[in-house]
């Protein structure tokens, strides 16, 4: 399970138990999100030809500079941001 957000505020209530068959000893596994621009660069092709073609519509709430990331993660926190919040690096 990779959880990124929770746009919707509601509570989630997550049963794992949904997830094995009761098997003991079923396996958790560790799973660490970290990638390479090498690593996702088929993705955000794919991302970036489907924007171009007009098929993906990106929403963009503000567009900032990095040194604008504590203001814009307060924002998104307090949902005064509608959509991503992208931070642009010099």
């Amino acid at each position: 399970m990779i959880w990124f957000g929770q746009a919707s505020r509601q509570p989630v209530t997550l049963d794992f138990f949904d997830w094995i068959d009761g098997t003991v000893g079923a396996p958790i596994e560790p799973f660490h999100y970290a990638s390479t621009a090498t690593e996702n660069a088929a993705d955000q092709r794919t991302l970036v030809r489907l924007v171009q073609q007009g098929r993906l519509h990106p929403e963009i709430g503000v567009l900032e500079p990095w040194a604008a990331t504590p203001a814009a993660i307060e924002d998104l926190i307090a949902r005064r941001i509608r959509g991503n919040a992208v931070l642009t690096v010099d």
